[in-house]
């Protein structure tokens, strides 16, 4: 049987956890009762470290009107994923063509299936992976 993902920094509220309407990590709030909405986020950073098997993904809140207010203080969500198996990730092909500016980081879903498996699809890629653990933590602005 395949282990489950231990979550920390997210709610355990069944009503806004990362199981609550199948939102997956797309939309959740965390332990400390703040929304998190990346549909709302740009994906700012994706940090790979194979040697730790560690995966970091950075989304901020760019723009102030589709900000909770709750994450004002601290709009930057940092998502740290250990003992990550890559399972596919594929890249828009470069077809000459920039694509639009608004279009760059735009999170399209990021679902949790199968008790450990994760799919982050943006604009530009899509990235499937498994992790042991994952911990949600919110920072200011650096």
């Amino acid at each position: 049987m395949t282990a489950e993902t231990e979550f920390i920094g997210v709610t355990a509220d069944s009503r806004h956890d990362v199981a609550s309407g199948g939102t997956g990590l797309y939309e959740f709030w965390t332990s400390t009762g703040v929304p998190v909405r990346l549909h709302d986020t740009v994906l700012t950073s994706i940090e790979l470290r194979p040697i730790d098997r560690t995966l970091i993904l950075r989304f901020e809140y760019e723009d102030s009107a589709w900000m909770p207010p709750e994450a004002v203080q601290t709009p930057v969500i940092v998502m740290e994923f250990d003992d990550v198996t890559i399972l596919e990730w594929l890249q828009a092909a470069d077809d000459g063509e920039e694509p639009p500016a608004e279009a760059f980081g735009q999170v399209a879903d990021f679902g949790h299936f199968n008790r450990n498996t994760f799919q982050l699809t943006t604009y530009l890629s899509d990235i499937q992976f498994t992790a042991a653990r994952a911990t949600v933590t919110l920072q200011r602005r650096e």
